[in-house]
Order: structure tokens, then C-alpha cells, then sequence
């Protein structure tokens, strides 16, 4: 049964959404643009259904990550779309060389970090197979507890694609996000 465009599109709607923008500082205009984009963040938080928000920048560097987080499409598009933010981008152009969207991502890369993104350290990658092995290990005993027994009589190729399909779906819409997020403290530890 196939789910109808409109279905797919207000579901994704309801989905989490995150926005990730770099903008490379003009030399001598860092301090000034750091205070735009604190005053960027703080009012991001005052729209509703706001999540996070962060400035990301590694120092030495003239590059700055800002990453804004909202319980749905709609609300991140009403901060995006904001006249407070319109007018504090028109004070960031005047301080910058370059300003970029970065592209989301999904799937097993976004349990831990962005990609290719400099201004960003990981976790140490013993943290992250601990934390994904203790995420995983309860849904595979629930798995072979529960559902196991009942496809037992089912042909070996589709048992075989019954476990990854459930498994990754389960781990990369609901529970690495909430993990995540609860062990975040712990996996930036020491960054």
C-alpha cells in the first residue's frame, strides 16, 4: 500500500527539522560577527517549537557553523522565514565572504555528528560503538523474543530482511535521537 504524496509530505512535516548554515567571517570581523550570531541563536529559542541552537567554530578558523533545531518543518521555516532573523543576516552579509546551507543529513551519520565538517569533532569511536551496542542490544532480544517465533516458517532471504529493516528503522527515527541526546554530555566529554 502506497502512502499518498500529500500523507508523505505532512508526516515529514511532523518529523524533527534542522537547519545548518557556514559562513565564512571577512578578517578582522570575527568578534563582531560572533555577537551577531549569539544574538541569532538566543532569538531562535524564543520561537516556538525550538529544540537547539548552536554556534560552532573552531578556533583559528574564519569559518562558523550555525545549527538551528525545531520539533517540525513548519517551525523551523517561521524562524527562518522571521524578519528578527532577515535582519540580523543583513548585518551578517556586511561582515562576511560567504554564506552556505549546509545540507541535512540522515541515516547513521547523524546518531553522532555532521559530515565532513571541520568545526565539528565526533566522539572518540569507542564511545559511539558503546553507546550504539547498548541502543541495539535490547532491541535484538525483544526481536528474536517476540517476532522471531512468528516468522520462523517464512523463506530464509525474507527472515534475513525482516531484522535489518526493523532494526535500522527503530535506531534511526527513535531511538538514536533520544539516546543520543540523553548521552550527549557524556559522548562530548573531553572534545
Amino acid at each position: 500500500m502506497s502512502v499518498p504524496r500529500g500523507g508523505r509530505d505532512r508526516a515529514a512535516n511532523r518529523e524533527p527539522a534542522t537547519a545548518v548554515y557556514a559562513r565564512r567571517v571577512r578578517p578582522g570581523r570575527e568578534a563582531e560577527y560572533e555577537g551577531l550570531a549569539r544574538e541569532m541563536v538566543e532569538d531562535s529559542k524564543r520561537f516556538a517549537g525550538h529544540l537547539a541552537a548552536a554556534i560552532l567554530h573552531e578556533e583559528g578558523s574564519s569559518t562558523y557553523t550555525l545549527l538551528y533545531s525545531f520539533v517540525d518543518r513548519p517551525s523551523l521555516q517561521a524562524w527562518l522565514d522571521s524578519p528578527e532573523r532577515r535582519g540580523l543576516m543583513g548585518q551578517a552579509e556586511r561582515l562576511s565572504e560567504e554564506h552556505v546551507r549546509v545540507p541535512p543529513v540522515t541515516g547513521l551519520e547523524s546518531w553522532f555528528t555532521l559530515p565532513n565538517r571541520a568545526t565539528i569533532k565526533p566522539p572518540p569511536r569507542w564511545k559511539m560503538w558503546l553507546v550504539s551496542l547498548l541502543a541495539i542490544y535490547p532491541l535484538v532480544v525483544v526481536f528474536q523474543a517476540t517476532i522471531v517465533p512468528t516468522i520462523r516458517p517464512w523463506p530464509l532471504l525474507v527472515r534475513s530482511a525482516v531484522l535489518p529493516l526493523t532494526l535500522l528503522t527503530l535506531m534511526t527515527f527513535v531511538v538514536m535521537p533520544v539516546v543520543t541526546r540523553f548521552v550527549q554530555p557524556w559522548l562530548s566529554r573531553g572534545i
